[in-house]
């Protein structure tokens, strides 16, 4: 990979939070005071829970540390607008899935440097040199948090513009996440060949555990079918593009994206292979 397109990856990123925040309004925050168990259950799920299952996949299943710190970094950064895609075709809560991923998106300038932080000096110890927690959250502010917020000013002072190109900026958007993955793969590509098998497992495991865990909680919570598939969605599908561009930020690489891209990279294709089935499954449960 080019240092041009390296270069080039935290723009994406930037773009696509971007976009997430064009698609958000003030009402679409109604469903906090609306549903406040959900949207709270939901909230804990994806800063806690989604963690906590992929370090029990980890511990469990013992891969070599910088796939091991891989996958944590997936399983810090939360969905974005696939989620809250997914959910509507699922016939879920689409104001609460805009609601968790909008203010988890926010919350993410302070909870994943704290998160990558911890996880780097436990996996990566034998790593030379160290990360730093306010850089990473710099970093986050800059390419999430901002974007995002610029995102949601440009909907409020130009909503019709941004709700007539709304498909184009998606899809533009769509474009830069399958690049991202893509080249996270083809930098990584020997690792492929030879850990995709591992790797797959490992990430299979987690994602289908938080489907069937965050169903089971959130139905043993009461709550409903409508909010249950939502809750299900948030928790179990992350923001690979995020865990991608972080990457060779954390690592300090400036040539290539380094193997800790690669779980994140398998990941963003599992999900739709896991998730499409799932959904069709709980899709007319109600």
């Amino acid at each position: 990979m080019s240092n041009t397109a390296l270069a080039l990856l935290p723009l994406a990123l930037a773009y696509i939070m971007f976009t997430l925040g064009t698609g958000l309004k003030p009402s679409d925050f109604k469903v906090i005071v609306n549903h406040p168990k959900a949207f709270f259950i939901g909230l804990v799920n994806q800063v806690l829970f989604v963690p906590l299952v992929a370090l029990a996949v980890v511990m469990l299943m013992s891969p070599p540390p910088v796939i091991a710190f891989g996958i944590m970094l997936i399983s810090f950064c939360p969905g974005g607008v696939t989620s809250n895609m997914l959910t509507y075709y699922a016939k879920g809560n689409v104001a609460l899935s805009v609601a968790l991923t909008g203010v988890v998106s926010l919350l993410s300038v302070v909870t994943l440097p704290i998160l990558i932080t911890l996880a780097f000096n436990h996996f990566m110890q034998d790593q030379a040199g160290s990360i730093s927690a306010v850089k990473i959250g710099v970093v986050m502010f800059l390419l999430t948090t901002l974007p995002v917020t610029l995102g949601m000013l440009a909907r409020y002072k130009f909503t019709d513009f941004m709700v007539r190109r709304s498909s184009i900026l998606n899809g533009l958007a769509s474009v830069f996440f399958v690049l991202i993955v893509f080249a996270a793969i083809a930098s990584n590509w020997s690792l492929v060949q030879s850990q995709i098998a591992d790797i797959g497992l490992y990430l299979v495991v987690i994602i289908l555990v938080l489907f069937a865990i965050s169903i089971v909680i959130s139905r043993v919570l009461r709550l409903s079918w409508f909010d249950t598939k939502t809750i299900s969605i948030e928790t179990s599908i992350q923001n690979s593009t995020t865990a991608i561009t972080l990457a060779p930020i954390i690592m300090g690489t400036t040539a290539s994206l380094p193997a800790i891209a690669l779980p994140a990279a398998i990941y963003g294709v599992l999900m739709y292979i896991i998730a499409i089935p799932v959904i069709a499954l709980i899709r007319n449960k109600s």
